[in-house]
């Protein structure tokens, strides 16, 4: 089974620590990543599209040890590691550091090969949404809040047992 774990790291530099953690940790059981969503800008009056970290300050891990291990068998692999505070939890529970089951399909599902959240398209017919392509298909009742102007939604997600406001890119095509 494979789970995820959760570091609070600097800011500003996930990558360079994700590629010190790939260094340092043994690739055969954990595999660090940020991950990341697409989002729009504009440059010179035409829309472009960058990727910006989904959450900054955080880094993920994908592990095959044994949820009971995990903290120990971290805790003194990453006291080397500048820039890597420590391992986000559920709770009081300092040892419950293994991501919802759950809540990892659900990020799962969003993210492709890359840990990106693609743009998605839709349409709003009267007050509802209707997403016709990308990652928000299906989850259409979590988002909250749409800026068209800005081309983002702001979508009500869980991660470690608490709701977070992730704002994506969402392009609304019309509005019936």
């Amino acid at each position: 089974m494979e789970n995820w774990v959760i570091l609070f790291a600097r800011t500003g530099s996930e990558d360079k620590l994700v590629h010190m953690l790939r260094e340092r940790l043994n690739g055969d059981e954990y595999l660090p990543f940020v991950p990341v969503k697409e989002m729009p800008y504009r440059n010179r009056g035409i829309i472009q599209k960058m990727k910006k970290p989904l959450f900054p300050g955080y880094i993920f891990l994908k592990t095959n040890v044994e949820p009971a291990l995990i903290l120990d068998k971290l805790k003194l692999e990453l006291t080397s590691v500048q820039g890597v505070y420590s391992i986000l939890h559920y709770g009081s529970d300092k040892y419950d550091v293994v991501l919802n089951q759950s809540e990892r399909f659900l990020w799962e599902r969003l993210f492709d090969r890359e840990s990106c959240i693609r743009g998605s398209e839709g349409f709003i017919e009267g007050d509802k949404i209707q997403i016709t392509s990308g990652a928000l298909m299906g989850i259409e009742g979590r988002i909250k809040k749409i800026n068209r102007h800005k081309r983002e939604a702001t979508v009500e997600m869980e991660l470690m047992g608490a709701t977070r406001d992730v704002v994506l890119m969402l392009e609304i095509t019309k509005k019936i």
